[in-house]
């Protein structure tokens, strides 16, 4: 086929594909000439260059009919706009998990790391002390730009502050060496018995519970009623002495005992309508005296009120104040003993504990 049989809008591929080659094409339909576009100059080989045409989008009616599913689908289209944008909504259209990022590898600790932390920590080091010395340096050179007499004055406020500092130190070593304290806990010195019970004379060793009763307390002289379970007292002083209640008393309070007594006494002393009732009791030895001391706080804050007390082996005397069902009492201890002393008012109570001999 010749040259002049070409058809018209293939002459500008002739340059790049044999002149054979496209007629071969364009015969099996596989090539279309392109129209020349107008007012355009040919190009050097001959050839009339060509504008391509857009890409025109398809009309509606042409679109494919959309998918029912998505259409029933809950949940909205969603995008991440990431450089894995399109496999992450792929990823969601067929409902598979996300792809999850992988996690860097923790550095570990190796042995052949150590030169090189230290070096650093040399290097910082260094580094801090040269900057260090140069701040000290340049503030040195500022201070010897002052004038003399500031600079002396600055001298003397630093000799002064030093001369200061060095006297309350050497006044109060000197302090300690010619006063000595003695080596107590600040808690002791705070805890004083009431009444002076802690400083009052041990009864006799021999001595029986019912001989360290008085005949008189204070103004009130000894009855010959004794406290019983029908003839009642405090409860403090029921519990002390290990009574207990009548059975037509209602809601009697349950005391709780531990630790049994060598021997017990109680009396009722009378004035008037008033009464003072005192209850004794004697242990074999004082872990058993501090452990029924803390039994009879636990029942009367159990039954009543506590006031002031001291019943965690601070003192050598165990004590405490309570109040319970309108009885108030003064509890304490002293060597292998307990005493309980029970009345309705305040004022009674003390008068009755300081004229308790012991």
């Amino acid at each position: 086929m010749s040259d002049d049989k070409l058809p018209e809008g293939l002459e500008h591929l002739a340059g790049e594909i044999s002149r054979e080659d496209l007629q071969r094409l364009a015969q099996q339909g596989l090539l279309r000439p392109s129209r020349p576009a107008p007012n355009r100059p040919p190009t050097p080989d001959g050839s009339t260059s060509t504008l391509r045409r857009p890409p025109v989008p398809p009309r509606s009616d042409e679109l494919p009919p959309p998918d029912p599913a998505l259409l029933e689908r809950d949940k909205p289209a969603e995008v991440a706009y990431t450089r894995f944008g399109e496999l992450q909504q792929l990823r969601f259209d067929l409902d598979l998990p996300e792809e999850e990022e992988e996690e860097e590898p923790k550095h570990r600790f190796r042995l052949r790391d150590i030169p090189a932390y230290i070096t650093i920590g040399s290097l910082s080091l260094a580094l801090i002390a040269e900057r260090t010395y140069n701040y000290v340096r340049r503030a040195k050179r500022d201070f010897d730009r002052l004038p003399v007499m500031v600079r002396t004055l600055y001298y003397l406020a630093a000799a002064l502050l030093l001369l200061i500092l060095v006297g309350f130190v050497v006044g109060t070593q000197l302090t300690d060496i010619l006063d000595p304290k003695p080596d107590v806990p600040v808690l002791q010195d705070a805890v004083i018995a009431p009444y002076g019970v802690d400083g009052r004379a041990l009864p006799p060793a021999d001595y029986e519970p019912w001989q360290l009763l008085p005949e008189t307390l204070g103004d009130f002289p000894r009855s010959p009623d004794v406290i019983s379970a029908t003839n009642t007292s405090s409860p403090t002083n029921q519990c002390l002495l290990g009574l207990g209640y009548a059975s037509d008393v209602l809601d009697p309070p349950t005391c709780t005992r531990s630790y049994g007594m060598v021997g017990t006494a109680s009396a009722r002393y009378l004035s008037g309508r008033m009464k003072v009732d005192v209850a004794i009791a004697r242990f074999s030895n004082p872990q058993k005296v501090h452990g029924t001391m803390i039994e009879l706080l636990i029942h009367a804050r159990k039954y009543g009120r506590l006031g002031n007390f001291s019943v965690a082996s601070i003192v050598e005397t165990d004590y405490f104040f309570s109040n319970v069902r309108g009885w108030r009492s003064f509890t304490w201890s002293h060597g292998l003993w307990v005493f309980s002393i029970s009345t309705v008012k305040t004022e009674v109570l003390e008068q009755a504990v300081e004229a308790f001999p012991y």
